[in-house]
């Protein structure tokens, strides 16, 4: 089933079919690790979140929808990026990235329940100002954080240099952090950095 596309298998999946589940599983699984480690750096919690997430593939396999590369790869790491909100926003979590903890202690504040739930409409905010740049740096941004790209897999596709692609991705990082921090404070760059990864 490693060839199967992912309609293919969460057809199987519908189905009842396990194979096909363990299948998908395996095919995100290393990915989605690496993506939820580099913001939480604490292996527990990332298998925590991992599983949460394919738990809910299953409860949801009736509803899921395939993106424009007929892949559920949109869904996980979004349902990624809530989680990763969600557990900032518990009592008492500790937080192992050092910037975030920084900016948390800073502010004196923590993700709540509000800042969850306003996080869909920031990155609709994100879209927005996205879409007023110029293509040359949204197209690279978006490459990287919505089909998950490497550097080089995008310089390859937009034949620039790895370097110019780097480049390019910083400067609208930049852009979308200043932007953010005038228009929703310190809070918003907390929220901002969870979305808008480094």
């Amino acid at each position: 089933m490693e060839n199967y596309s992912d309609i293919r298998l969460l057809d199987l999946i519908r189905e009842g079919n396990n194979h096909a589940f363990t299948a998908l599983v395996n095919r995100y699984w290393e990915n989605l690790y690496t993506h939820i480690y580099a913001r939480l750096k604490h292996h527990d919690d990332v298998n925590d979140i991992l599983q949460e997430i394919f738990i809910s593939v299953w409860k949801n396999k009736e509803t899921i929808t395939v993106d424009d590369n007929e892949t559920i790869a949109s869904y996980l790491f979004r349902a990624a990026r809530y989680c990763i909100i969600d557990h900032f926003g518990k009592p008492q979590t500790a937080i192992y990235n050092e910037e975030l903890l920084a900016e948390s202690l800073a502010a004196h504040i923590t993700v709540s329940a509000h800042e969850i739930l306003v996080s869909k409409e920031m990155e609709q905010q994100v879209d927005e100002v996205l879409n007023r740049m110029p293509e040359r740096l949204q197209l690279p941004y978006r490459l990287s954080r919505y089909q998950h790209l490497s550097n080089r897999e995008i310089a390859s596709r937009l034949s620039l240099s790895e370097q110019t692609v780097k480049n390019n991705i910083s400067i609208t990082l930049r852009y979308l952090r200043t932007h953010f921090n005038e228009q929703n404070g310190m809070a918003g760059i907390l929220l901002i950095t969870i979305i808008i990864p480094s």
